[in-house]
């Protein structure tokens, strides 16, 4: 994936649904910078779901069982951008799609892939394959998270 959101602005959902879950996601991941999404998420009734790369549900657990869990797990995930030879922007958003935004009213599921190579300075290439789902719900006219199953095989 490029820098270019695909959906265009005429498709207001989709288009504001890419903005949050690659570009601005991208930015709080890679700076560490949580108020760059807390506006992002419901306070009220999140739940992450971690799938342990695993399509067995009996193998899932609501890992983050509040926005402040998803938060702190996710600060602490933060890659060193020395520990790679290329440029990691760019090299993170070509590893994501967001190839399919299902929305019913004021309720959304935006299906994430997380699926590259990002070359590392003195190991082998940092390999990435799993998916997401996002769940989302319209709140005042913006898209929120209200939680996600993630980290599913490919």
């Amino acid at each position: 994936m490029t820098e270019a959101n695909p959906f265009p602005p005429t498709d207001a959902d989709r288009h504001a649904i890419w903005e949050m879950l690659v570009r601005r996601d991208s930015d709080f991941f890679l700076s560490g910078d949580w108020s760059i999404v807390a506006d992002d998420y419901v306070s009220e009734g999140f739940l992450g779901i971690e799938c342990a790369l695993s399509l067995n549900p009996d193998n899932w657990r609501p890992a983050y069982p509040d926005v402040e869990a998803y938060r702190d797990a996710a600060v602490a995930a933060r890659w060193d951008r020395e520990n790679f030879a290329e440029e990691l922007r760019p090299a993170w958003i070509r590893c994501q799609t967001l190839p399919r935004i299902d929305i019913a009213g004021d309720r959304a599921l935006a299906h994430k892939r997380i699926d590259g190579r990002i070359q590392r300075k003195d190991d082998d290439p940092l390999v990435l394959a799993w998916r997401s789902v996002f769940h989302l719900r319209r709140e005042d006219r913006t898209w929120k998270i209200s939680g996600f199953t993630g980290y599913l095989p490919l």
